[in-house]
């Protein structure tokens, strides 16, 4: 088998103005491999069509490690194209090309408000009654960000939710404070305060509580706290080398919309370590690859669904991408858990027509 063509272009679905401001998702970046032998792979992120054509276009599309190393670890939508290519000519999903572990994950949903990025519009009584509607769907966990600048204010959202919820049991709580880019940087005594206060409540974990890539002040919070401390999404990959040798986090969070061949591979490596290993998540179309390679960890008990904006709900948020693919629904979700999806290659059949007519040229 021989690749022929390489492809990458956008789609869009039109939306109305009030879906959009629900946080409706409705495009998709595409990059599309074409063989030889009639199976087209298909990858969610754009590439450079003519350099990644130089390195693939009448090659090998099995060769996976060979085309990283000539090139192609830039561009992981033609990465991910070529791992589809190769479950469709194995006539099975991903997973069960990989691996398999599980069949379904659940979801825990990143909630992000409108208005100020710190959450300061919405009132901690308020952010616990959305947690609630979203648990009476059957979603069983949460993560929000602990950005204001009084963190006692977010710790109080998480009393509130165990007060009108319940304990972890019924919902577990996690928190991110996103490094340096929630605004400001902590110091080591507010870290240690930030901690100390959510295992008072139950918090499952506290994210990215110094900035990104301090692997020492990280270690040292985790040694010094019960709270799991986890980080490490969108870094080069041998940052989790470091990661990994200065025991910085009791999970480990690489990007999900990545290299299929990296994920692995940091996964790999952090189960040596005696670390789990979480997907940093994301939605619509991202999340195709995230599963099945997800569903090969062991560690990986749990998805990321970002920016998840109440009170819309998940299905809902990404339903215009229904229309992109020949299944009722892009994703099905059962209590909470999202199915992993089973079609050959990436796990889900695209509709070529419906690609072609809302395809806009980049």
């Amino acid at each position: 088998m021989k690749v022929t063509a390489v492809e990458s272009f956008s789609v869009e679905v039109p939306l109305s103005n009030e879906k959009l401001l629900q946080t409706h998702y409705n495009t998709a970046n595409i990059t599309r491999i074409r063989t030889d032998q009639g199976l087209t792979g298909y990858g969610f992120h754009l590439v450079d069509a003519n350099i990644v054509s130089q390195v693939l276009v009448g090659k090998d599309p099995f060769q996976i490690e060979q085309h990283l190393e000539a090139g192609l670890d830039q561009w992981y939508g033609a990465e991910n194209a070529l791992w589809d290519i190769m479950g469709k000519a194995a006539n099975l999903p991903l997973h069960k090309l990989l691996g398999a572990y599980r069949e379904e994950i659940p979801l825990y949903l990143t909630c992000i408000w409108p208005g100020a990025a710190d959450q300061t519009d919405v009132t901690p009584k308020q952010q616990a009654e959305d947690v609630l509607r979203y648990v009476k769907q059957g979603y069983k966990a949460v993560k929000i960000r602990i950005f204001r600048p009084d963190l006692m204010e977010d710790i109080e959202t998480i009393r509130l939710i165990r007060e009108l919820v319940g304990g972890p049991d019924k919902v577990e709580v996690m928190v991110d404070r996103t490094a340096q880019y929630s605004g400001t940087t902590w110091d080591y005594s507010t870290a240690l305060r930030a901690a100390r206060a959510l295992e008072k409540v139950d918090a499952t974990w506290l994210e990215e509580p110094f900035t990104r890539g301090d692997i020492k002040l990280h270690a040292r919070l985790r040694n010094e706290t019960e709270i799991a401390i986890t980080g490490g999404e969108h870094q080069p990959a041998e940052a989790y080398r470091g990661y990994m040798q200065g025991e910085a986090f009791d999970i480990i969070q690489p990007h999900c919309a990545n290299m299929i061949s990296t994920l692995k591979k940091i996964a790999g490596m952090a189960e040596m370590f005696g670390v789990e290993c979480i997907f940093h998540g994301s939605h619509g179309m991202d999340l195709v690859y995230s599963l099945q390679v997800a569903a090969t960890i062991r560690t990986c008990r749990t998805q990321e669904l970002v920016y998840t904006t109440p009170p819309t709900l998940p299905e809902d948020a990404w339903s215009p991408l229904n229309q992109l693919v020949k299944s009722e629904t892009l994703y099905t979700v059962k209590d909470g858990c999202l199915q992993i999806p089973q079609e050959p290659g990436m796990g889900i059949e695209l509709d070529e027509d419906a690609i072609e007519y809302y395809r806009i040229d980049n």
